[in-house]
């Protein structure tokens, strides 16, 4: 089965919060990890924050546009609950789960 994944992605002073979706997370964080060596890297959007698992397209995206109705401070609370620290997420962690609908995080 098919995983979808939702993310909140950041630049390196936090500054821009996008919601984005994928199916391939360890593919999307391997382009970003290609890209964040080009010029301007600081400005781009290449730290994911935030990732949440579905088993369906239209769970993720039901899912993405709640998030998307957040605000900013929503945004940030929720990511500051299960990652304090805003690191930047690793591929390893989309395996350490098994369950489904809910957030991966280190």
């Amino acid at each position: 089965m098919q995983k979808h994944y939702i993310y909140i992605i950041t630049n390196s002073n936090r500054a821009y919060l996008e919601i984005e979706q994928c199916q391939d997370i360890s593919l999307r964080m391997q382009e970003l990890k290609d890209s964040s060596s080009l010029l301007f890297s600081n400005a781009r959007l290449t730290n994911i924050v935030y990732l949440e698992e579905f088993d369906s397209y239209e769970l993720a995206l039901k899912r993405k546009q709640q998030l998307e109705q957040f605000t900013r401070m929503q945004k940030e609370r929720l990511i500051r609950l299960k990652n304090p620290n805003w690191l930047s997420l690793q591929p390893t962690e989309t395996r350490k789960s098994n369950a489904h609908n809910h957030a991966i995080y280190a």
